[in-house]
């Protein structure tokens, strides 16, 4: 019985002196690992504000595109909506379409040039 008790006995000893040397390998392992990223983590903090820093450009140069888009959308409408009154005046006024074709093209040409001194001073 005692032989069986010091067994057994032994047997645990083996078991947890595998555990502790297991335990410790892995300890050296994390150590060793945690200097390498204790010496990477300034590169990593770079690189990741790099990468902030280049979302926040793509981000402004869309909000750029969208708007650009935006307005040369509202100035092809304003382009249309002139050209079509042109016409319907023209249409109109059909005998004398050369003298009002001279004074729409006139009125058109000063709004143009209105239009452009207020785009310049804003």
């Amino acid at each position: 019985m005692y032989l069986f008790i010091a067994t057994i006995l032994i047997a645990e000893l083996i078991i947890a002196t595998n555990l502790v040397c297991l335990i410790i390998k892995a300890d050296k392992k994390v150590l060793a690992f945690s200097e390498k990223l204790t010496e990477v983590r300034p590169k990593i903090k770079g690189g990741l504000n790099s990468a902030k820093n280049a979302v926040a450009k793509l981000v402004e140069g869309v909000h750029k595109l969208s708007c650009y888009a935006e307005k040369k959308k509202q100035e092809y409408k304003i382009s249309i909506i002139k050209t079509v009154l042109i016409y319907a005046l023209l249409f109109l006024l059909k005998g004398k379409s050369k003298k009002c074709l001279s004074a729409m093209q006139l009125a058109v040409v000063l709004k143009d040039c209105w239009d452009r001194g207020a785009a310049c001073n804003s």
